[in-house]
């Protein structure tokens, strides 16, 4: 059986997510230790400073892009051919319509890659 891990965006986009205000955790006793970035993309285990970057996985920074800023993104996989290729879509989504932002032109490889790319766009162009 295949083990499964958590997929955590690269230290670019940790360091994008934290310009454009994605809230940092809280510090308190109960959740001391959690993992981070420091100031060289190495990661590091403790309490933060202003130098470091939370290490958010994939589905945390989706989910902010989504609630916070009401982007949405939509990896999809091209079942019509035998390789595993995928894209990916960004709609904005305002007042009950969603408007296609940005469609990917690009193959990626994993829908791991098509979500970090679709992440890094919406913080670099739409944010």
């Amino acid at each position: 059986m295949a083990t499964i891990t958590e997929d955590y965006v690269s230290f670019e986009t940790a360091k994008l997510l934290k310009e454009k205000g994605f809230p940092l955790p809280s510090i308190n006793f109960k959740d001391w230790a959690f993992c981070m970035y420091d100031k060289n993309g190495d990661i590091q285990w403790g309490c933060y400073s202003s130098e470091w970057y939370v290490r958010v996985t994939l589905q945390m920074a989706m989910k902010w892009l989504r609630e916070v800023h009401k982007l949405e993104i939509y990896p999809f996989h091209d079942a019509i051919q035998e390789n595993n290729n995928w894209w990916y879509r960004v709609e904005l989504h305002t007042k009950g319509c969603s408007v296609t932002e940005h469609e990917s032109d690009v193959i990626y490889k994993t829908y791991e890659e098509a979500c970090e790319t679709a992440i890094k766009y919406c913080l670099e162009h739409l944010i």
